[in-house]
Order: C-alpha cells, then sequence, then structure tokens
C-alpha cells in the first residue's frame, strides 16, 4: 500500500490530526511553486506533511522539523525511513518554543502547525532565521470557524482564538509580510517574508 494511504488511515484510526487535503493540497503548490531548499516544519506529528513536502521539494533540499510528543516521534521516525527520507528530514525531539531559538542558517520556508495558540511566538522566534522571500504556512488559522465568527468562543478555546486572530493581525500588518488567507476548510494563511528592511 501507497506510504501515504497507509498514514492518512492511521491518522484517521487513531485520531492523530494529520494535514487535511484541501490544506495539503495548497501545501504541495506552495512547495512546487517556491522549490524551497531549506523548510522548517513546527509541529510532525508522525511525519505526513514533513514527507509531502519532502516528495515535492528539489532533492537536495533539507527539512527541519520539531515534535514532542513521544510516541508520535517514534512514528514519524518509521515513517520517514521506510520514505527513504531519514538523509532529508532531520527530527528534533522536544518543545518548540526553546528549539527554535537554538536553531541556525536560514529558511526558505516555513510550515507552522503545532499548539494553535503559540503561533505567533513562534514566528517572533525565526523571523530573523527566514530567507529573503521565504514564505510561511500556518494551518487551521480559523479554527473551526471560531476565529471569524461573531459569537464568543467557547471559554475552553478562548485563548486559542484570541492568539490566532493576534497572529492573523500580525501577519496582515506587519510590513515585513505579504499575507493572504485561504478560508476553504479550516483555513490556511501563507506568508511572504519581503525582507527585515520593510519593517
Amino acid at each position: 500500500m501507497d506510504l501515504f494511504k497507509e498514514i492518512e488511515e492511521y491518522a484517521a484510526e487513531y485520531n492523530v490530526p494529520i494535514i487535511n487535503k484541501i490544506s495539503s493540497n495548497r501545501l504541495i503548490d506552495v512547495v512546487k511553486k517556491n522549490k524551497p531548499k531549506s523548510i522548517l516544519e513546527i509541529g510532525t506529528a508522525i511525519g505526513y506533511s514533513a514527507l509531502l513536502m519532502a516528495h515535492y521539494m528539489p532533492e537536495d533540499g533539507k527539512i527541519i522539523t520539531i515534535e514532542q510528543d513521544a510516541a508520535r516521534i517514534d512514528l514519524a521516525y518509521d515513517y520517514i525511513a521506510r520514505a527513504g527520507k531519514s538523509e532529508q528530514i532531520q527530527l528534533l525531539d522536544g518543545d518548540a518554543s526553546t528549539i527554535l531559538l537554538q536553531l541556525e542558517g536560514t529558511f526558505d520556508m516555513v510550515f507552522i502547525d503545532a499548539a494553535k495558540a503559540q503561533y505567533l511566538d513562534y514566528l517572533c522566534k525565526i523571523i530573523d532565521k527566514l530567507s529573503s522571500g521565504a514564505v510561511v504556512i500556518a494551518d487551521n488559522v480559523l479554527f473551526r470557524g471560531m476565529v471569524m465568527s461573531e459569537d464568543p468562543p467557547l471559554r475552553r478555546y478562548k485563548t486559542i482564538v484570541k492568539r490566532l486572530k493576534e497572529y492573523l493581525q500580525f501577519v496582515n500588518t506587519d510590513l515585513r509580510f505579504s499575507t493572504t488567507i485561504h478560508y476553504e476548510g479550516d483555513g490556511v494563511a501563507i506568508s511572504y517574508y519581503q525582507g527585515a528592511n520593510k519593517k
């Protein structure tokens, strides 16, 4: 069986959140168009989106992906190895908020799909690591429609919705970014970095 299909079926059976079909098509389009040589992914889960990006990026490109859930990391390692992508994809185990501060080099593309309330914090920690023209993709930015809704969110989602609104406000108003929000599915924000001198 096709490995991507296998991962999709596992995720569905065990309720592991992986990128949905609408967002994955959008992600593939961006990778094909921009041909990034260096990708940072925040939120590996079981490796599905990292493998998607690796499949469509230049063969000599590299991905650094971060995950802190031990069980998911083990599965991700297995899938990445079976896909023959262990050389291309480096999986870092730990809290992204800490790891991002330790990363060196620059990235042509960043895919954010981790703790929703931390999106802006993640972005601020890697702005100085973005190459000029880099693209930042944030998934699930509309959070089940709650971010754009006039109704107040349920109390347990209040912080997430507030922080996602702050993320969207930032990428829509900061002159260093040119952002398009796609409203299909659960929402994807695609932001192109214009360079530090635009601030």
